[in-house]
């Protein structure tokens, strides 16, 4: 299916959290919540990021679900019988892409009626991942906005023609908010451009390019593949040589062999999210997420507030 592109008008000019506050307001306002539920189409959205950008977007128009929970690894996740059902009643099914989300190809298998968009379809991914490429885009706000925005906004008109106008419009603020959001990371980064760090897994080489930071390694190549004490010991004389502060974990991983890489170092463990998630404190929204992200990285690697 063709996605066609966003509407270039011009953008209303506003802070990410101004507009994101007033996209929120916009979706609440409305009476009769419960019979709007019922009766607008529903979007299913495979991870959490997903879902928050495409429900700011689609407001009181639709109904937009996430299947991957908090703290859940996506790469590893198996949706339960109530969630395909779930699935099977959706107008739209949004997922990323590029081997983090594959599952969901068999999930549609045999449904019809069901509009497909893999939001890293056809576009250029940075070398890793599981052979299709890198997935994580989601968190480099510039390439949201140029690549995936545009497909999101598209594919609610499709779902919802009678709402194009209130899509698209909704659409330019979140753009504009998602601007707004890489002009402040940039900020907050600018102090320690051309520093280097180890994670967990190789989830922020998006955000470490647009920021210039350097990715030097990663403790698992794979998710759930331990690794050799041979590459630990590569990995720490790496890190040693580089001057690396300190070491990045995530919650849907395991630490042990980041808290153990920290241990050699002699440096401190940060956590990082790249998912967030409802009921996560400070990491409960995209831009929530991303803001965390950003302040832990400045900290760990010396920047200032």
């Amino acid at each position: 299916m063709m996605i066609a592109s966003l509407s270039t008008r011009a953008r209303h000019r506003c802070s990410p959290l101004v507009a994101v506050a007033a996209l929120c307001a916009w979706s609440c306002a409305e009476p009769d919540a419960a019979s709007l539920e019922r009766s607008r189409p529903r979007v299913v959205a495979s991870i959490f990021p997903l879902r928050d950008l495409t429900a700011l977007v689609a407001g009181t128009d639709l109904t937009v679900d996430v299947l991957v929970p908090p703290r859940a690894d996506p790469a590893t996740f198996e949706p339960s019988p109530r969630q395909l059902r779930e699935i099977t009643g959706a107008r739209l099914f949004i997922l990323v892409g590029g081997g983090i989300d594959d599952w969901s190809q068999a999930v549609l298998e045999g449904t019809e009626g069901i509009l497909r968009l893999g939001l890293n379809d056809g576009l250029t991914l940075r070398k890793g991942g599981e052979g299709t490429g890198d997935p994580h885009v989601w968190l480099d706000p510039l390439i949201v906005r140029d690549a995936w925005l545009p497909r999101i906004v598209a594919a609610l008109v499709a779902a919802r023609p009678d709402a194009e106008d209130r899509l698209e419009a909704r659409g330019r603020v979140v753009a504009d908010s998602l601007t707004e959001l890489d002009s402040w990371m940039s900020t907050r980064l600018a102090p320690v451009r051309g520093r280097g760090f180890v994670s967990t897994h190789s989830a922020w080489k998006y955000l470490a390019a647009r920021h210039g930071i350097t990715e030097l390694g990663t403790v698992y190549d794979s998710p759930g593949q331990e690794p050799s004490a041979r590459a630990l010991a590569d990995l720490v004389d790496q890190a040693r040589t580089a001057g690396v502060s300190a070491v990045f974990t995530e919650p849907q991983l395991g630490d042990t062999g980041a808290r153990a890489l920290a241990g050699e170092l002699g440096v401190p463990v940060y956590v990082l999210d790249p998912l967030g998630g409802f009921g996560l404190d400070g990491r409960d929204s995209y831009f929530k997420m991303m803001r965390f992200n950003t302040m832990q990285i400045a900290r760990a690697l010396g920047g200032k507030r």
